[in-house]
């Protein structure tokens, strides 16, 4: 099962399991309760959380507790986490660290972090994510784990970085584990894995070497017997063809998807859910390119708040960026407008930054403004927006100042900028520009406030990377 051999192992219990007549009973009773166990870990490798757990609770009520109930307990864990059962996903009890693990249960130790780290992320608790991904990632290093098994945590770990805006470090450890992926790892992974890949990619502008990267996951994906990992391939791929403005193309790629899910309408649990909700976002993305309405935004609007129904709050808040744009162009700005900034307080408040530096641009400049306006009980996230539009204006900008950039500072402040990048001091500012040094202090403050830096060298240095100075 670790080298994803899953006919031939399946085939062995069945063997196994032909032969319990022929042994004595208290031996084929527990020999069966290994068979049945294993059984339930080859369908978490094939991506059937749902008859996992079933088996898994199976296992509980025929046999009682035994030595593999860390293994029972991980494959519950995962089964309640994909199916949205939270309630009984916190009732089971935790791996207690241990200063010797057994390689089996540290192998439970290191699946249940990063499931926990995963659940964090989906409620927003990304520094909660970020400790549990690396606790898991040190018990992986400390028993030698498999690297197919190693790949869970490591992958999750990446995809924090890439939440965080650290493309480059996250693109690195997610191309460093695509061998160990192909060859064992498990659906979650490669999920993950090629999902960021070829976002990486797409953001560079490498769009053949982001459709190369989907195609390989699309064929890994039937290799397997992943369905999932096919209809993620597919929706990456119809926003691949909208970037490029392919409409036609992206259409039938989403009659392709439709096609494809209605050859799965049963079994794989969790994977069923995911396919369908590929096929429904890839509908509203399509039909929003095709002709950007009302009607095409309520669709996408309904889909956002299914999203936050189940308590994906961080799928949530990437809809919640998207939604938002689309509103703001058919001129609904006001419900634009505190949606973004619902999305910012708790997205970007927890830590996620790349869904804005993606997608937000246009709607951070009113963000900004509308957490500044006077009297705001908002403007304690000023510097909070301030610094994604300053990584937004640097990622865009041509290395000389553009309206976007030069809209963040007033003119004043603009021109005082300049007199710090040229060495003034304030006393010789307030001199040259004819006012008070303690309003040269005001604007000084202001433009720290809005680079979202604290000196005046900083000041210059963003300036300079921004094509202010």
């Amino acid at each position: 099962m670790l080298a994803q051999q899953m006919n031939e192992a399946l085939g062995e219990i069945e063997r196994i399991e032909r032969q319990l007549d022929d042994v004595p009973p208290t031996v084929a009773t527990r020999l069966h309760a290994a068979a049945q166990l294993v059984r339930a870990v080859g369908l978490a490798f094939q991506d059937d959380s749902l008859a996992a757990l079933e088996n898994a609770l199976s296992t509980v009520r025929e046999n009682g507790a035994s030595q593999d109930d860390h293994v029972i307990s991980t494959l519950c864990r995962l089964g309640y986490w994909q199916l949205g059962k939270l309630e009984a996903f916190h009732a089971l009890p935790r791996h207690q660290s241990r200063a010797r693990w057994s390689r089996s249960h540290a192998f439970s130790a290191m699946v249940d972090l990063s499931i926990e780290a995963a659940v964090a992320l989906d409620h927003l608790q990304v520094s909660t994510a970020k400790r549990l991904a690396s606790d898991a990632l040190a018990v992986a290093a400390a028993t030698k784990a498999p690297p197919g098994l190693a790949a869970i945590p490591a992958c999750l770990s990446a995809q924090l970085l890439y939440e965080e805006g650290h493309l480059e470090e996250a693109s690195a450890i997610v191309r460093d584990r695509i061998p160990a992926i192909n060859a064992e790892g498990a659906a979650e992974c490669a999920v993950r894995a090629y999902w960021l890949g070829a976002r990486v990619a797409r953001l560079k502008g490498q769009y053949d070497h982001a459709a190369i990267v989907l195609r390989e996951a699309a064929l890994l994906g039937e290799r397997r017997g992943w369905p999932r990992l096919v209809a993620a391939c597919a929706l990456e791929r119809i926003s691949l063809l909208l970037d490029a403005g392919r409409t036609k193309e992206a259409r039938l790629s989403v009659e392709n998807l439709d096609r494809y899910a209605g050859a799965h309408p049963t079994g794989f649990g969790y994977s069923r859910t995911e396919i369908v909700r590929y096929s429904t976002l890839a509908h509203c993305r399509v039909s929003w390119a095709e002709a950007p309405s009302r009607e095409a935004a309520a669709a996408f609007r309904r889909l956002y708040h299914r999203t936050i129904d189940r308590r994906s709050l961080y799928a949530g808040c990437r809809l919640a960026v998207e939604l938002a744009g689309m509103l703001a162009s058919i001129g609904e700005t006001e419900e634009a407008d505190a949606l973004f900034f619902r999305a910012i307080k708790s997205g970007a408040g927890a830590g996620l930054h790349q869904i804005f530096l993606e997608k937000g641009g246009p709607l951070l400049q009113r963000a900004y403004d509308r957490a500044e306006a006077s009297g705001s009980a908002d403007c304690g996230v000023l510097p909070l927006i301030g610094s994604l539009l300053s990584c937004w204006n640097a990622r865009h900008s041509t290395g000389r100042p553009n309206a976007r950039i030069s809209n963040v500072l007033t003119e004043r402040e603009y021109e005082i900028l300049g007199r710090i990048g040229q060495g003034m001091a304030n006393k010789q500012i307030a001199r040259v520009l004819q006012i008070s040094p303690e309003t040269v202090k005001f604007h000084i403050k202001r433009i720290f406030l809005k680079l979202a830096v604290n000196t005046r060298g900083e000041a210059v240095s963003q300036a300079k990377s921004l094509g202010l100075l």
